[in-house]
């Protein structure tokens, strides 16, 4: 009898132990290293754009939707933000906050984020179109990737170019961290294309980008999962 029930333990241990193997961890869930907390996209869609706090609210877009989290990425919240069309950056005006749809490139190298389309009162959770008899949507504008703070320090996403192999006249535009107007240059554990910055109020530094890449320029692929991945500093850089 000892025998039949010490086989029948170690046949449920076994298949305790092969479940474990079959079923791994979702890739989304939330990591950390010495100096970041690192969270994952719900979906295979690189993080535009963030604002909030990771110790409340995070709001982030990707594509065209927008998720929020409570719990440090644990798990995401899926905002009812409704339109087929690319979001390119979010705008935070007190307890309001604007979906600004359309991208804008300059020769000076800033991408901005335009055209407030939508707002919200709860962080992005239930979106409601946005009446502006004033024109302010079309006048009103955000940088993605350059941010300058209350000091005057400008913090920029840094690029780098590298020659196109079929044709020497083109070249790839790749991101290769962030730097500052004072010198300081911050870079991150794996390589991602970056999209965009933000500093919350504790003076962390978020950095939405896509999924991790094993292989840049022509030789350009993703390490795996194509989630985007978001970084916040957990030390204030301001």
């Amino acid at each position: 009898m000892k025998r039949l029930l010490f086989a029948t333990f170690l046949s449920l241990s076994l298949a305790a132990c092969q479940k474990d193997q079959q079923d791994p961890q979702p890739d989304f869930l939330p990591s950390e290293t010495k100096d970041w907390y690192i969270l994952r996209a719900p979906e295979d869609y690189a993080i535009e754009a963030v604002t909030g706090d990771i110790d409340g609210t995070l709001t982030i877009t990707l594509r065209n939707k927008v998720y929020l989290t409570k719990d440090r990425g644990k798990t995401w919240l899926t905002g009812n933000y409704d339109r087929p069309s690319f979001l390119a950056g979010l705008f935070q005006k007190q307890d309001t906050l604007l979906a600004m749809p359309s991208l804008l490139g300059y020769q000076s190298g800033v991408n901005y984020a335009t055209d407030a389309s939508h707002f919200s009162l709860d962080q992005g959770l239930t979106w409601r179109d946005y009446v502006d008899r004033s024109s302010y949507s079309t006048r009103l504008r955000v940088a993605l990737n350059r941010l300058t703070v209350a000091s005057g320090t400008e913090y920029r996403i840094e690029y780098s170019r590298t020659p196109v192999a079929s044709n020497p006249n083109a070249y790839y535009l790749e991101s290769i961290g962030i730097e500052s107007s004072t010198g300081q240059h911050i870079t991150l554990p794996k390589q991602h294309q970056l999209k965009s910055i933000h500093f919350d109020a504790k003076s962390r530094l978020y950095i939405a980008s896509s999924a991790p890449l094993c292989g840049m320029g022509d030789d350009f692929k993703f390490c795996g999962s194509q989630k985007g991945t978001l970084y916040i500093s957990k030390q204030p850089l301001l």
